[in-house]
């Protein structure tokens, strides 16, 4: 009978004990903040301090601050926060880092744990990276980074800052924490995307994604006796055609039918999930994609919140006998319902005025808050058609041949990658454009010396190559890889074979001699980023085509920072201009067709004007 009881007794230590085990862990989730740490919207619009005025801007760590403090507030011991990766590059709070480690630092005080290297970490370089680190280390801190598959190179000078960091255990391969009783070991990962497209990143060298997050869950789960493993994972997926934008968004969001993801998204992620057995949860980046509900695939949960602060996710789960029993998710918006954090404001509005009001733009004549123009209706970078069915590149490209015809000396052509634009102009609440809108548009390249963005350069070909060229663009399927052209209108026909099909170029409403008799020489300017490319064409055609970069005496181009644009030959040195700054100089001498004293976004650029590249058969 004693036995009996005693059995008894056992049997319900156990089963309270396996009650009590049970523990619920929040996990607060970003990614892809890419500095856009003023909000993501017309900044004359942002006012993070008044709730409910009808702004349109988005996100802003003022109102990040807020919402973190008020969703730990409920699981306060239980609360972990993380984030994914690139949250660099994207705003004019980016271009002045290392010196002050001010982002870094700020991300710690609104309580972000923990992060991962995304590409656009890397756009300044590893040393870059590294400063800014060291900086905000200094600064108040900085999350802990943790990145499991990146192999700097202790000897190089490019990456030996970098190194070092990773040597002394700055940033770590892989860490194991406690929440409540939970052990959770986390890691982070760059992914294959997002390692091509950062070719600064080198020499540091990126191990098989797959391979390492493998090896080190198992790790974890078998040696380390974690409960759960989490991987920031800086990869991304896709949905299979079921997305949508928003108006005025960058990020397309996902709508899906089936829930467990078998049918509705493909990527690196879903795949990572599908082929790692010890993956419990993947705070996923990079692809910008809003996932309204986790993705499940196997046992592994997939979520991610698109880009820019729009959302915080949430996901709250219920861990009992080391695995996840069940879950809650939810994408929180942060706007104007939500009331910033008036200390992290105040950081900002003195980081304003005293580093990119000082260093960045009072030697160009502007002030961060200063309208420079205003605009009656949107010009969008995405729709649901794609690039090539929207204005805003038109008006961009434009806007930097007349800044370029004014103060560069002129050209034939102006070129503009879709790739390189970023972000959107929009009506908002006040129609007010000022200038961190514009550099938001055009937020890559370090620049020269306290001017950020690729310089613009110039370049001349000749006819039969200017034909060359534009087939070898039109072979470019995705958007980022599509040009927008002011100065010319291109003809081709859709049906011919592959560089054959364009027919007919004209300038100024006159053909151009495409023939390889005609030795005229064609000006034609855009970023470094861009020309880098065309001095490439040979090579990435297999030797097809090729198109030589040539100065105005016709002599070779072999680096094309010789041919860089001086916009102010009064001066000693070359004067460089930007994209962004020409698109900032072209808004300004634009009329005020509403008598307000603000120049007005002219309305033709309303209209469909996108047929400056036009398929058709040829007559």
């Amino acid at each position: 009978m004693k036995t009996i009881k005693l059995s008894l007794l056992v049997i319900l230590l156990f089963a309270t004990f396996g009650i009590l085990s049970a523990q619920k862990i929040t996990i607060l989730h970003t990614n892809d903040i890419h500095s856009r740490i003023n909000g993501d919207g017309p900044q004359a619009d942002y006012t993070p301090l008044i709730i409910n005025n009808g702004s349109s801007v988005l996100g802003g760590f003022a109102r990040l601050a807020t919402l973190l403090k008020q969703q730990k507030a409920k699981n306060p011991d239980g609360t972990l926060i993380l984030d994914a990766g690139d949250f660099f590059m994207g705003s004019l709070f980016n271009p002045a880092e290392p010196e002050p480690g001010f982002q870094l630092s700020l991300m710690k005080a609104m309580g972000i744990e923990f992060t991962t290297i995304g590409n656009h970490e890397f756009d300044y370089g590893p040393n870059a990276l590294a400063e800014d680190i060291i900086a905000a280390k200094k600064h108040g801190g900085l999350p802990q980074i943790i990145s499991s598959n990146l192999v700097p190179v202790p000897n190089s000078p490019k990456d030996n800052k970098l190194a070092k960091l990773f040597e002394d255990k700055t940033i770590l391969p892989y860490t194991i924490i406690n929440v409540k009783g939970v052990k959770i070991g986390i890691i982070g990962i760059l992914g294959i995307n997002a390692a091509d497209v950062a070719p600064l990143k080198a020499p540091v060298q990126v191990e098989k994604q797959i391979k390492t997050v493998r090896r080190l869950a198992k790790m974890l789960k078998k040696k380390k006796h974690v409960d759960l493993v989490i991987c920031l994972s800086h990869s991304g997926e896709y949905p299979k055609g079921n997305f949508y934008y928003k108006a005025g968004l960058m990020t397309p969001v996902a709508s899906y039918d089936n829930p467990d993801g078998k049918e509705g998204f493909y990527g690196e992620d879903v795949k990572l999930a599908k082929r790692v057995k010890y993956l419990d949860i993947i705070i996923s980046a990079h692809t910008h994609v809003v996932i309204p509900q986790p993705l499940k695939v196997r046992n592994t949960l997939i979520v991610q919140t698109g880009a820019f602060l729009h959302y915080l996710g949430r996901l709250n789960i219920t861990v009992k006998e080391g695995k996840i029993a069940g879950y809650q998710y939810k994408l929180i918006p942060i706007n104007d319902k939500i009331k910033g954090d008036e200390k992290i404001n105040a950081e900002m509005n003195d980081y304003i005025k005293n580093v990119i009001d000082s260093k960045i733009l009072k030697p160009e004549h502007l002030n961060y808050k200063e309208p420079v123009a205003e605009t009656s209706f949107n010009l969008l970078k995405h729709n649901n058609n794609g690039y090539q069915h929207t204005d805003l590149g038109v008006f961009l490209a434009d806007a930097t041949k007349n800044y370029i015809d004014t103060y560069g000396g002129g050209t034939d052509i102006e070129l503009l990658a879709s790739g390189t634009v970023r972000d959107n102009i929009l009506k908002g609440k006040t129609g007010v454009i000022t200038v961190p809108d514009v550099f938001r548009i055009f937020p890559l390249g370090k620049g020269y010396g306290n001017l950020p963005g690729y310089p613009l350069a110039k370049i001349y070909i000749t006819g039969h190559e200017l034909k060359n060229l534009m087939e070898v663009l039109l072979l470019s399927k995705g958007d980022d890889s599509y040009v927008f052209v002011s100065g010319i209108k291109v003809y081709y026909n859709p049906k011919k074979l592959m560089l054959t099909r364009v027919y007919k170029i004209e300038m100024n409403g006159k053909p151009v001699d495409l023939s390889k008799k005609n030795p005229k020489l064609y000006s034609i300017t855009a970023d470094t980023y861009l020309l880098g490319f065309i001095g490439r064409v040979k090579k990435l055609s297999y030797g097809l085509v090729n198109v030589v970069p040539k100065f105005e005496n016709g002599k070779p181009i072999h680096n094309i920072n010789n041919a860089l644009i001086d916009f102010n030959k009064n001066k000693k040195g070359i004067q460089i201009g930007t994209e962004w700054l020409g698109v900032v100089r072209y808004m300004q001498h634009l009329k005020d067709t509403n008598g307000d004293g603000i120049p007005d976004i002219p309305l033709k650029y309303k209209q469909a004007l996108s047929n400056r590249i036009v398929g058709r058969k040829q007559k």
